[in-house]
């Protein structure tokens, strides 16, 4: 009872601060300032650059040219860009000439989609991990965790060092998402079978050691392993990304 309380109580907080975000970025009519500063303040901050690179990748076919589907991906990307600062100044920036208002125009095709895939608070991990990569904080902790859990990942070990990146990146506020995501059946590997893997290396043996100087109560190691096995499944799918594209 105790976890699903807890977990229902994570829920609901990252679905309001989700929604807020959201309606704040649609439903806000103070003075802005134009496109090309805010362009330029988010390509200069490191995640929202991130963030406003695979929105226009990601987005491009939306904003060339008229159309009544939001792909999943474009989708994604303007849900990161909007969790920024910097990136919630481009949705709300003044337009200076006939094709940034014509953008504009084209992506808002994309909006009902955007405030529901926002207030999802069990999103794909790979909205978890474009939403932490658009905070700085956040996608340091991440680049920490690739580099130190490489050995985990290929079965080996789970490293003292690994499992406090692990600790690090858990604490982050953009990374509130990834204890609830989910595997979205289009990765290019078996996510179960990979949750299972670092739950063996890194979770189960962090609890062992951790209860033989303090004993939890059933309860608490209850929601400890159920937390841990959420939140594995998204970095079971960072360090594949990462590591496989490094080799």
């Amino acid at each position: 009872m105790g976890s699903k309380l807890v977990g229902a109580a994570t829920g609901r907080i990252y679905v309001m601060w989700a929604v807020a975000t959201l309606l704040a970025v649609y439903t806000l009519r103070a003075t802005a300032i134009s496109c090309t500063e805010a362009r330029t303040r988010c390509a200069y901050r490191t995640g929202c650059g991130f963030a406003l690179n695979n929105y226009m990748y990601l987005c491009g076919d939306v904003l060339s040219e008229p159309t009544s589907v939001c792909p999943k991906p474009c989708e994604h990307a303007l849900i990161a860009l909007t969790t920024a600062e910097e990136g919630k100044e481009l949705m709300n920036c003044q337009c200076e000439d006939e094709y940034c208002e014509e953008a504009k125009q084209r992506i808002e095709v994309c909006r009902s989609q955007v405030v529901k895939g926002a207030a999802n608070a069990t999103s794909s991990c790979r909205l978890s991990q474009m939403i932490c990569l658009a905070d700085a904080q956040c996608s340091t902790a991440l680049s920490y965790y690739r580099q130190l859990c490489r050995s985990m990942y290929r079965g080996r070990k789970c490293s003292n060092r690994c499992l406090n990146s692990i600790k690090i990146l858990k604490k982050q506020e953009k990374a509130a998402a990834l204890t609830e995501c989910r595997c979205d059946g289009d990765e290019d590997f078996d996510c179960p079978r990979m949750q299972s893997n670092l739950a063996r290396l890194c979770f189960h043996k962090h609890q062992k050691n951790h209860t033989s100087t303090h004993k939890k109560a059933p309860h608490e190691t209850n929601t400890s392993t159920a937390t841990s096995l959420q939140f594995s499944t998204f970095l079971l799918f960072i360090c594949f990304v990462y590591c496989f594209s490094n080799t």
